[in-house]
């Protein structure tokens, strides 16, 4: 097991700026989504980053009626719905409320 010393302390991740290192694979993959394919074009004349062309495939697999496809375009512009809770007890484990009291004190 690893002994941490005042210098040497385990990373939470950021960096010296304060912003978040990213795994090595994120780094890769962005790299690989910003290439251009050169001989694909957008309607100004400008080289498609791979980026787009999923973006577009995924965009069009949507319009096709695939709900996979459907349901990530909602969650990437919508945002994930959000999750019911179903809280519900039975006679053996009943739900138990805890309420929390804050009193100030007069002087």
């Amino acid at each position: 097991m690893a002994k941490f010393t005042k210098d040497k302390q385990p990373s939470d991740g950021k960096r010296k700026d304060g912003r978040y290192k990213r795994a090595v694979m994120t780094n890769a993959l962005m790299v690989a989504l910003n290439r251009v394919v050169s001989d694909i074009v957008d309607e100004s004349g400008k080289p498609t980053r791979k980026l787009a062309l999923i973006a577009d495939k995924l965009v069009n697999k949507a319009v096709e009626g695939d709900t996979q496809a459907i349901k990530e375009v909602f969650d990437r512009t919508e945002g994930k719905a959000a999750q019911a809770i179903l809280l519900q007890g039975d006679e053996e484990r009943p739900l138990q409320v805890i309420e929390r009291v804050i009193v100030k004190a007069k002087n």
